[in-house]
């Protein structure tokens, strides 16, 4: 009995303490939870450490679809990528950002209004009238950024346009493009990148896939020895003008037509998908109302892309070399008059086309234009932007959240809705 009296009196020495320090803490917890209630979402280090990285050459088959790169990485992988970024940055040095600021842009049709706070994505606004999918694929596209990301990101809020041309005024807007002289923009990576569904072009990686495929299958001398051109005339003069310069040669195989009256045509042969443009040496590409974002899908074929001067740019088309060593396009007058001697030229050094088909497809599918290069711009697009703009608010003046998650928006399409 004195033993079994003994094990209980020594299981309550130490049993005790413990209770009493337990109590000890939960009291301890209870009173400083009501004094210092958590708010949702908390704040986070947004600046850490950085690890050392050996520095690694790029490889394509490796680092193509790595969404994983670290900022450090990001840099070693594409050096020059984020020339545009660096440019509206610069801008907004002496001027930050500011909310009354974004408040001022109007809600045109295009409009998207988001917010990334602790590395979730939110949707604050949004106009009316959408363009196709464009908004969708541009949100999955941030989405996908913010998701894969290695190292925390900033809070930050933005406003975007999907139209071909956004609205230009001096505010800060994300756009697909912009003209020299529009310094305010910030060039965000085109929505076709995520996907373009409507004219059956489908996703980037589709794209980049369905033209490697062509290119494995059809070696250069193989191709066809002419100038490709499909599309609407949409009332440009450069299109009537490249037509025009183009009739009555032998290498060229370029028309107008109206996409309307073409896919009513049970077969129609002169409608291509992008893969198709691959089998030509040649592709010409023209602007739009805009820029086209026909250019970033064409430059995936081991072909030579033929383009007036551009007066959009894009986030990439300072990478585009028109001469010397790298060259990787052939850039003809911006009205298309120099084009019959520049293709005499181009056909009677088949050597030296067949090297700026290269130079292209080393420049843009195999390198810049890949998966990884895109996420990597978007992350340095959201920590630039940071560095120049407002830290924003979660919640609003009366304690509510400020937008919807962006799950729930790309599924609904609306901001408010009733349940069903």
């Amino acid at each position: 009995m004195s033993g079994s009296s003994s094990r209980r009196r020594l299981g309550l020495f130490y049993i005790t303490p413990a209770l009493i320090l337990s109590l000890l803490l939960l009291w301890f917890w209870i009173s400083r939870h009501h004094e210092q209630p958590v708010i949702y979402p908390p704040p986070r280090v947004v600046d850490p450490a950085k690890p050392e990285i050996v520095r690694e050459d790029w490889d394509f088959v490796r680092d193509a679809r790595n969404f994983l790169m670290t900022d450090r990485r990001c840099d070693e992988a594409f050096p020059g990528l984020f020339k545009e970024i660096d440019r509206a940055v610069e801008v907004r040095k002496e001027s930050h950002v500011t909310k009354k600021e974004l408040d001022s842009i109007k809600k045109v049709r295009g409009y998207m209004r988001a917010m990334i706070y602790d590395q979730q994505l939110y949707v604050l606004d949004a106009a009316e009238k959408h363009i196709n999918m464009r908004e969708q694929a541009t949100l999955h596209a941030i989405h996908r950024a913010i998701i894969t990301s290695p190292e925390p990101l900033p809070n930050i809020e933005f406003v975007f346009m999907s139209d071909d041309i956004a609205a230009g005024t001096s505010e800060a807007k994300w756009s697909y493009s912009r003209r020299s002289n529009e310094t305010s923009n910030w060039l965000m990576p085109d929505f076709g990148y995520w996907s373009w569904p409507e004219p059956k072009i489908g996703s980037y990686l589709e794209v980049q896939m369905k033209a490697t495929a062509i290119d494995s299958k059809l070696a250069w001398k193989k191709k066809q020895n002419k100038l490709i051109w499909r599309g609407a005339s949409l009332e440009l003069l450069v299109r009537e003008q490249l037509v025009n310069i183009s009739r009555g040669h032998e290498w060229a195989d370029v028309k107008i037509f109206s996409w309307e009256e073409e896919a009513e045509k049970p077969e129609s042969k002169e409608i291509l998908t992008m893969d198709q443009h691959c089998a030509y040496k040649y592709v010409a590409h023209t602007e739009g109302i805009s820029y086209s974002a026909r250019l970033q899908n064409l430059q995936n074929c081991n072909s030579v892309i033929v383009a007036h001067k551009l007066k959009w740019l894009q986030h990439h088309h300072h990478l585009m070399v028109s001469s010397g060593p790298d060259q990787n396009f052939v850039e003809v007058n911006a009205d298309f008059s120099n084009l019959p001697e520049t293709m005499e030229n181009l056909l009677a050094n088949d050597e030296e086309s067949e090297r700026i088909a290269r130079n292209n497809v080393k420049t843009f599918r195999e390198h810049y234009l890949t998966p990884s290069a895109e996420t990597c711009y978007w992350r340095k697009l959201f920590n630039g932007y940071a560095t120049v703009s407002f830290e924003p608010e979660f919640f609003d003046s009366k304690g509510k959240w400020r937008g919807l998650p962006v799950e729930s928006y790309v599924l609904e399409r609306q901001l408010n809705w009733k349940p069903h």
